[in-house]
């Protein structure tokens, strides 16, 4: 393959307010100013772009950022700014980030971020690890004094604020701490909380990188039975489930009579942390960019700029698919606090079948230009 070909192009819609210095940026930056590379765009498009363009370059790729498509070119682009219709988006080979978002349509590949449910044209790629992630500090060895949830509150279990469950922990002299800004800090952490209440719909889009960071932080876990930390367990070892703060009870009571317990899960999060390193995910993309989406986009290349009605059509499905999505969730979020309303109508379950045929159709591999 001529070298020339091998360009890929990552769109930042808000480079001009955001990131007007980020072709400047190396990778060190990103633990320097972990707090920039964090929530949609920036933890997906930015941080992949300044942690691939190095290692791309020196595999004799072209690299560029900007706030528009290139036609012509790979370009790697956030949902949230591949989901308008006036845009030269069809000229491009358009590998879309969907992140927690409604499913893709309009794209040649998605990247998701579990393995939850995966149509043809999805591709996991997991969420790189926490920016700045600073692990927990190994002169704690098996102490248990303090938990820690390390995420937004707009989703955090009823129980994290019971009174019971607050009491036992200051009979155990645990101190329970929300870190809902400080998610690289681990050092004082002696068990991670993985465990958020919200609609099916959207739990099934998250990453399972509250899981992974505490390995990767040498912390063992307590973890929901989320899609995505139940998709990646291997072993008993990995988290302990909980489904509230009876269970966190037991698990601290038990790990604190049980050190040997403690230093095995530590150890094999190093060992599992070990796949979602940035080194690893930074491999992940590069193989799919250079096994996969290179030779797609070559036999494609002189086909892009004549998709124009394929993306409009496109681009209908998806605006559909966002709008179920957010119909999903806050009928989803509606049930959860009413538990007691009369069950479905017919024509709420009719309804729930169109959109099932609506999101097979959008998930069907994109094909040909037209």
């Amino acid at each position: 393959m001529d070298s020339a070909a091998r360009v890929v192009h990552f769109v930042l819609a808000n480079r001009a307010t955001h990131w007007r210095d980020i072709e400047r940026l190396d990778e060190s930056r990103i633990a320097l100013e972990p707090r920039r590379f964090v929530a949609g765009r920036n933890s997906w498009v930015a941080q992949t772009y300044v942690r691939l363009r190095s290692a791309l370059e020196s595999r004799g790729w072209t690299v560029t950022v900007g706030e528009s498509f290139e036609p012509g070119s790979i370009v790697v682009v956030h949902r949230d700014d591949a989901n308008e219709f006036a845009t030269c988006a069809h000229a491009s080979y358009l590998v879309v980030v969907r992140a927690d978002r409604a499913p893709v349509a309009a794209c040649d590949l998605a990247i998701v971020q579990n393995r939850i449910d995966n149509a043809p044209h999805e591709r996991f790629i997991p969420l790189w690890p926490q920016p700045g992630l600073r692990q927990r500090d190994p002169s704690r060895a098996h102490t248990i004094s303090r938990i820690a949830y390390h995420g937004r509150t707009t989703s955090a279990p009823a129980w994290f604020s019971d009174a019971a469950f607050l009491r036992a922990l200051a009979k155990r002299g645990v101190e329970f701490e929300i870190q809902e800004s400080r998610w690289d800090d681990y050092r004082r952490v002696d068990l991670a909380i993985a465990a958020r209440e919200d609609s099916d719909a959207l739990l099934a889009t998250k990453p399972a990188t509250k899981v992974y960071n505490a390995w990767l932080a040498r912390v063992p876990v307590l973890a929901g039975p989320e899609p995505a930390y139940v998709e990646i367990r291997r072993g008993p070892l990995d988290f302990i489930e909980i489904r509230g703060g009876e269970d966190v009870i037991r698990a601290i009571d038990r790990l604190r009579a049980n050190p040997a317990l403690f230093r095995a899960m530590v150890s094999n999060g190093v060992k599992r942390g070990r796949d979602f390193s940035v080194d690893a995910i930074r491999s992940r993309w590069i193989s799919l960019l250079e096994d996969e989406v290179l030779p797609a986009f070559s036999a494609r290349a002189g086909d892009l700029a004549s998709r124009r009605l394929w993306h409009l059509r496109a681009m209908a499905a998806q605006k559909a698919l966002s709008r179920v999505h957010r119909a999903r969730i806050a009928y989803q979020r509606w049930s959860v606090r009413n538990p007691l309303s009369p069950p479905a109508s017919a024509a709420r379950l009719s309804g729930e079948r169109a959109v099932d045929n609506l999101v097979d159709i959008a998930r069907e591999p994109i094909g040909a230009a037209d």
